[in-house]
């Protein structure tokens, strides 16, 4: 009788969840590490950016807290700026800018980029895809696992066959390299460059002698759409929605708050799963955790996947994780800001060349702890126990230079966005960089391995 009394209470705390979102600009006078007192006072506050060095963050604030975090941002030197004051109108205006389209007999055609595909479409261009005279030889599907909703996760394998001559010269076996994007699932735009890269590839594997080499040397897997019950869901219900829409010891009760639903995919793998702030273990946060390490069937079968080569037959060698936004290259640990991967000096150097050269500078490279905020369970952490290439790319736009949509409740600029609702005319343009970036970054590990057997 007691507990279903504080199960009662607990549940109508949450009624106060169920108003309108504000997402706020937040700035404080110092330099100090506000993220674990807001963590421990706001739970339910969704931390969307974050710049140390400008001690300036942007957060999504439910209804309830507005009064008490306002408080608290001045209580700390500090102030903010309204953004958006509604996020539900996001979704309305999203859908009245959305243009009808008809796919293409051409599975290579533009059109499947420039568009943000739902997982209809998405499944239906993968089956264009394997089954296309244009690209069927060089593509095989695999379904690695299913949602809770009983979506597939469906990865594409793009690989070619070594001529002769190539297999009389390489003394190893192909690697393989993981690209995934759509882990949370308002960063619609790491799905559309996913699908560039994938697309990219498959154009210029006949032309682009960079192309052709790392073909020769790698099977390229991509997974566009990692998270497709919570990307279906921010389509049709909350544009900024991030988890997955997997049940929890809340939801199973209490169906009525939505942001009690769901586990955030990116703080679930399990290597150092809750062993820092920056995830949490409260069912209604953005960033919920998950009950224990690979609780979440998406972040299970991405584990099987890489771990077991099964589909792949090859060690997989390099893994790039696409999120938006912020323009950040980000390395392991996410975890630590004590410790560093091993091979970590090396890999800053060859990214910050490439981010560099392809880049226009305009990607800031470094540990992920550092550049954004310490977090445990997530998927680079993961990977770069299994294999020496792991990283973030986080896409635009760039947290500096967000245009304010409100100011002491007045409307500044109609046209504002968060960065997470980059349109997908924005596809083809941070595409073309990460596929350039990525097509440097594996020459650059081709050119070392001949470099070191001529030595």
């Amino acid at each position: 009788m007691v507990h279903n009394i504080q199960l009662f209470l607990f549940f109508v705390v949450f009624l106060n969840y169920l108003q309108a979102e504000e997402i706020w600009f937040v700035k404080f006078s110092y330099k100090h590490n506000y993220l674990s007192r807001i963590e421990k006072t706001f739970p339910l506050i969704d931390l969307l950016q974050y710049d140390y060095d400008q001690s300036s963050c942007i957060f999504l604030v439910p209804q309830n807290y507005l009064l008490n975090f306002a408080r608290f941002i001045q209580q700390h030197n500090g102030f903010y700026r309204i953004m958006l004051d509604n996020t539900k109108d996001t979704l309305k205006k999203f859908q009245l800018r959305s243009k009808r389209w008809t796919p293409s007999d051409n599975p290579l055609d533009k059109t499947f980029y420039q568009h943000f595909l739902s997982y209809d479409e998405q499944q239906n261009w993968y089956n264009l895809l394997a089954n296309s005279s244009l690209t069927k030889k060089f593509i095989r599907l695999h379904t690695i696992g299913y949602t809770y909703e009983n979506r597939s996760l469906t990865v594409v394998q793009i690989h070619s066959k070594y001529r002769r001559r190539y297999k009389q010269q390489q003394q190893r076996r192909k690697l393989s390299v993981f690209i995934d994007g759509g882990m949370h699932a308002r960063e619609w735009l790491s799905i559309g460059v996913a699908n560039f890269v994938l697309i990219q590839f498959l154009t210029l594997k006949e032309n682009n002698l960079k192309v052709q080499r790392i073909l020769r040397h790698f099977d390229i897997f991509v997974l566009s759409m990692m998270n497709p019950d919570g990307y279906e869901y921010s389509r049709t219900h909350n544009r900024l929605w991030r988890k997955n829409r997997s049940p929890t010891i809340v939801s199973d009760y209490w169906d009525i708050d939505e942001s009690c639903c769901g586990v955030d995919l990116n703080r679930n793998f399990p290597y150092q799963w809750d062993s820092i702030y920056g995830s949490s273990n409260h069912p209604c946060s953005h960033s919920y955790r998950g009950s224990h390490p690979s609780s979440e069937s998406e972040v299970q079968s991405v584990v099987n996947f890489l771990q077991t080569n099964t589909y792949s037959r090859n060690k997989f060698y390099a893994y790039f994780n696409l999120h938006a936004y912020g323009r950040f290259w980000l390395l392991p640990w996410t975890y630590s800001t004590l410790n560093k991967v091993q091979n970590y000096e090396d890999l800053l150097k060859r990214c910050n060349q490439i981010a560099s050269n392809v880049m226009n500078q305009t990607y800031k490279v470094g540990q992920a702890s550092f550049l954004l905020y310490p977090c445990s369970g997530t998927s680079i952490d993961f990977a770069a126990t299994l294999m020496p290439h792991s990283m973030t790319l986080e896409l635009s736009p760039t947290f500096k230079g967000l245009p304010m949509c409100f100011e002491t409740n007045q409307t500044v600029d109609h046209n504002c966005t968060v960065g997470f609702l980059a349109g997908p005319e924005v596809i083809e343009i941070d595409g073309t960089e990460v596929f350039n970036a990525i097509v440097e970054y594996l020459d650059s590990i081709i050119q070392d391995y001949f470099l070191s057997r001529n030595t």
